[in-house]
């Protein structure tokens, strides 16, 4: 066999090569990460307390592509208090919300997050409507009594289960905002798809450059039979 490589083209090649192989092995690592992440027992926590009348407020929020408004209501545990994740309705249009008129006992499993924040396209809020565009605890805290306020923890808490409240009648779900990773617009089997996309294009490279090589007659594979 002969080879005159190309030393620009080769260059070239080993460079754009070596750069599909880091962005397959990346969607690789990726696929085990997100597959890691949905094997994994959640950190679970128990948050019990009283939810407070007058303390109501609904969030817009996004999930799987579709629009959907949440009732959330603040939650007095004694020494602190937290905005809570109550009911989910699908649809662009928020409903009536939900009436608390007295303290009720409540208590419930589910998973701490960090509050969430409006971004530069969403909507404005209208808190005097009691309707915000983002699960954020500080904006939610704005509107409540200034000594209540102070003892509202910055982060949300989501429950295991939900109320879905735009059907025939009422029915607990799970909350697909409690592990957000399930929710996820990427799940593992598209990284696994783009890994294999971006290793297939470093072997299709090769395959070029070879085949370019061999049309330009510097490379054979065997001899011509010249002396």
């Amino acid at each position: 066999m002969t080879f005159k490589p190309y030393p620009v083209l080769t260059l070239f090649t080993a460079v754009s090569f070596v750069i599909l192989i880091m962005f397959g092995n990346w969607q690789w690592g990726r696929f085990g990460e997100k597959k890691a992440m949905l094997a994994a027992e959640p950190e679970w926590a128990t948050v019990s307390g009283a939810l407070m009348p007058g303390t109501v407020r609904q969030i817009y929020s996004l999930t799987d592509g579709s629009a959907a408004w949440r009732d959330v209501v603040l939650v007095d545990m004694g020494d602190t208090a937290a905005f809570v994740a109550q009911t989910i309705h699908y649809g662009m249009e928020p409903p009536a919300p939900s009436v608390i008129s007295q303290p009720q006992f409540f208590s419930a499993r589910g998973i701490w997050h960090e509050g969430k924040h409006r971004n530069t396209f969403s909507s404005p809020d209208e808190p005097e409507k009691g309707l915000f565009q983002a699960f954020d605890p500080a904006a939610l805290s704005a509107t409540l009594d200034p000594e209540l306020a102070a003892h509202v923890d910055p982060r949300i808490f989501e429950p295991e289960t939900i109320l879905r409240t735009d059907g025939a009648l009422p029915e607990p779900v799970e909350n697909p905002f409690m592990r957000p990773e399930l929710d996820d617009p990427l799940p593992p089997e598209r990284h696994f798809g783009y890994a294999l996309t971006w290793w297939g294009l470093a072997i299709g490279l090769i395959g070029v450059y070879l085949a370019l090589h061999h049309q330009r007659g510097r490379l054979r594979f065997r001899g011509n039979g010249n002396p």
